[in-house]
């Protein structure tokens, strides 16, 4: 026997907090409003409930947010004067897989089609006939239903052969999740992270991506000349949303080894956007990433306290990109005491600056070290023009300029992070030569870009 399942009425300002797959009707007309309480009901029950809210189509078009899982929506469209145009603007708001059915007066091919068109999963036309409105919902089910099973389908076939692409990717090294950032505005952070993302990947022959979580003013996709999305707004805003398709859609491929994700979300939402995050998000989608990339760097902003930790709080190692003046040195000392209070299991590595000539930096780096009682790994190379050609032709540092300066002073960075990890540790200018005919032909390729490449 079904389980009876309770309508709620109430005003859409008023709805209440519905369980993942609610339906929810916007029907004011008393015939069919009474066809859908007891029709829709029955083809739910037992799995989700059903909630009639009063004020009809306008109502819907009123509400700005609705619930993340939203299964389905009833509306009466018969008052609207542009119902084509309401419905596209309404289905743009709505959940991803919420099934929508449109209700109306008019017997009018045409708008079904147009209706169609916006994403909804059926038009009826009222009076209803006894059965149709069940019939209708049972098929719209049914197709969602097989829709997700397709999705889910393909995203394992997705990750299956990004792990055939690289054998053994999932499981043979260990994963990196590398935060990177500076100690003040413009010491080279962003070009560092970019080239050592890169060099992680030709090192251990896997995927690397770099995330840069600086959502307004960001610049690593501008230097690697990829354009960026919301996705990362998104997924910020929704981890549990991130499944292995969203992760191959957004991940924008640069090179074979190398993808990337960013935004350039106007700075007018920052406020909104971190409303919305909730604690540990960072970490939740960086984990849902690393289904993929086994690892990750992190430009993290400067001037973003909040988002710093959280991107500590889910990094393996940090690296400190240290300015070589009084400044610089303080907020060393700073960051270094937030990392170890935040995430004492850090590996720390630091290092200097390259973006001005150490022989004319304010402080030497050995003062630097004293002052923050640790010692660095190595001093970037003071590069400009190498690094400025570097970013005009869109490329991480090291594959345009594989045999620089700037490269060469990163290698003991690179050494080090690949023996903490258990990694060989890789030479200067790239992967041996010899090393190329003892890998299978396969792991020379990458798993292939989503839709977002």
């Amino acid at each position: 026997m079904a389980v009876p399942v309770a309508v709620h009425s109430g005003a859409p300002a008023g709805l209440p907090q519905l369980p993942a797959g609610a339906f929810v009707a916007f029907v004011d007309e008393p015939a069919t409003r009474s066809r859908v309480e007891t029709e829709v009901a029955l083809a739910l029950a037992g799995h989700a409930p059903l909630h009639m809210a009063d004020g009809g189509f306008a109502a819907a078009l009123e509400i700005v947010e609705w619930p993340a899982g939203l299964g389905g929506l009833i509306l009466d469209i018969s008052g609207s004067p542009s119902p084509v145009a309401d419905m596209a603007a309404l289905m743009g708001a709505v959940p991803q897989d919420c099934v929508v059915l449109a209700i109306g007066e008019a017997n009018d091919v045409g708008l079904f089609r147009d209706l169609m068109g916006t994403g909804v999963a059926d038009y009826l036309v009222r009076p209803l006939g006894e059965g149709l409105l069940h019939e209708a919902l049972a098929k719209a089910l049914a197709a969602r239903s097989r829709e997700l099973e397709l999705r889910n389908a393909q995203a394992a076939l997705l990750a299956a052969q990004a792990n055939t692409a690289t054998p053994g990717a999932a499981n043979d090294v260990a994963p990196l999740v590398v935060a990177c950032t500076g100690t003040r505005g413009g010491v080279g952070a962003t070009t560092v992270a970019i080239a050592l993302a890169s060099m992680l990947g030709e090192a251990r022959q896997r995927e690397s991506l770099i995330v840069d979580l600086d959502l307004h003013y960001g610049s690593v996709m501008l230097a690697l000349d990829l354009d960026p999305t919301d996705a990362l707004q998104e997924a910020l805003a929704a981890p549990h949303r991130v499944d292995n398709l969203f992760v191959d859609q957004t991940a924008q491929r640069k090179s074979e080894m190398l993808c990337a994700l960013g935004a350039e979300a106007p700075p007018q939402g920052a406020v909104a956007l971190s409303a919305r995050m909730e604690d540990g998000a960072v970490g939740k989608v960086i984990a849902s990433y690393q289904r993929r990339f086994r690892q990750i760097v992190l430009d993290v902003p400067r001037g973003d306290p909040l988002m710093q930790r959280h991107a500590l709080e889910a990094a393996t190692d940090l690296v400190l990109v240290c300015d070589l003046t009084l400044a610089g040195a303080r907020d060393a000392m700073r960051l270094l005491t937030l990392a170890h209070e935040v995430a004492p299991q850090l590996r720390v590595h630091v290092i200097g600056s390259g973006t001005t000539d150490p022989k004319k930096a304010p402080i030497k780096l050995a003062d630097l070290e004293r002052s923050i009682k640790q010692k660095s790994v190595c001093q970037v190379a003071f590069d400009d023009k190498t690094v400025a050609a570097a970013i005009n032709a869109g490329k991480p540092l090291n594959e345009a300029a594989p045999r620089s300066p700037f490269t060469k002073s990163l290698q003991p960075l690179l050494n080090g992070m690949l023996a903490a990890t258990g990694d060989a540790p890789a030479r200067a200018g790239g992967m041996p030569l010899w090393s190329k005919f003892l890998k299978p032909k396969a792991s020379s390729k990458a798993a292939p870009a989503g839709a977002g490449a």
